[in-house]
């Protein structure tokens, strides 16, 4: 699904409500997957619809198991909350102020063991064990933790105490969906609509992941955001161009239709305007051969150490753009490993880096 624009099959007579947005901190920084719902939000927003941003500061606690195939290592509250702090921040950036937004602790920190022991009972263990990454725990003999199974209803419970008419995700969130739906139905409520966006991958076609050291980030700079971009093979452009544009003219060249893409993204991280300033510096470097004001110095070193520090890459990453001859000193493609620098060389690194030898 496309996030740019109101979603096509969301009934237009739907009562407008609140809309609800969930994320649990388990790490301080949003990347571009999470861009997609948030911008979802703000066209609801803009239908008339109130928003409101809950933040998983309790069940982050324990751990989501969407689309994981082993149990996340448990936060404390103060990890959490520090986290939620950070994305807040992230998330004014992009929707403004005139959101609503919540910590669940504020309710399951107050609420006694009953009352949690009521809230479970309205389920069995064989009903939540069909979600499909309990199962392929299962089949793998992986552990399931028992507070693992608490997680959906959990944060389905939130969409009762918001009483929402929306809630907006990820299509990895579907099995929460279900269960929030079903959980308004038994405490008596509306049930809400859900609205999923698509998947993206990350900048390897990977899923995007931060141990994948693939992702976009949300507190990013404009100039990293539209580097990272430019970085990503045309496999992956191909994936990403139907998710921000109507249409696209395929027949045009693949350098043109990344620069469009890079450009686009950018405006929806950092704002409308950011990303054809990107595109000019990105031009003025990469296409022109200008060396921009403010280039990166960094102390000599052996070439591959050089690059690691400039990209912010592992050696072997490093060693990798060398074979690629993704590497230039002073305008020659260098792959040699032992490449001597000397002070003042220019070192351009892929579609990203430059920097000068010191």
């Amino acid at each position: 699904m496309k996030f740019t624009t109101f979603p096509e099959n969301v009934n237009p007579f739907l009562k407008k409500g609140i809309v609800k947005f969930g994320i649990d901190p388990t790490a301080p920084n949003l990347h571009l997957g999470h861009l997609m719902p948030i911008k979802l939000v703000k066209n609801f927003i803009q239908e008339g619809f109130e928003a409101h941003i809950i933040l998983g500061t309790f069940t982050a606690t324990l751990g989501d198991p969407s689309g994981k195939d082993a149990m996340r290592p448990i936060l404390t509250p103060q990890q959490t909350n520090d986290n939620a702090q950070i994305i807040i921040q992230q998330i004014r950036r992009i929707l403004g102020d005139n959101i609503h937004i919540h910590m669940n602790s504020e309710w399951f920190d107050k609420m006694t063991l009953p009352e949690m022991m009521g809230i479970l009972s309205k389920y069995t263990v064989h009903r939540l064990l069909t979600r499909d990454s309990f199962q392929k725990r299962i089949e793998n003999n992986a552990p399931i933790g028992a507070h693992e199974l608490m997680v959906p209803l959990l944060q389905g419970y939130d969409s009762v105490v918001l009483k929402s008419a929306v809630e907006v995700g990820g299509s990895d969130q579907l099995f929460n969906f279900v269960m929030s739906r079903e959980l308004q139905e038994l405490m008596g409520q509306e049930p809400q609509t859900c609205v999923m966006s698509g998947i993206i991958n990350g900048t390897d076609g990977r899923k995007m992941s931060k141990s994948y050291n693939n992702c976009i980030f949300i507190n990013d700079t404009p100039t990293d955001v539209f580097g990272k971009v430019m970085s990503i093979s045309d496999t992956v452009m191909f994936e990403w161009l139907p998710l921000f544009f109507d249409e696209v003219d395929t027949n045009r060249h693949p350098m043109e239709l990344k620069k469009k893409l890079a450009t686009k993204v950018t405006d929806e991280i950092w704002g409308e305007g950011s990303g054809i300033n990107e595109r000019q510096g990105f031009e003025n470097r990469f296409s022109k051969g200008i060396i921009p004001d403010d280039i990166m110095e960094v102390p000599n070193d052996n070439i591959v150490v050089f690059i690691t520090k400039v990209n912010n890459c592992s050696k072997s990453d490093a060693r990798r753009l060398l074979a690629a001859n993704s590497v230039s000193v002073n305008d020659t493609k260098v792959s040699d490993v032992n490449h001597v620098l000397n002070a003042n060389d220019i070192v351009r690194i892929g579609k990203r880096g430059i920097a000068r030898v010191i």
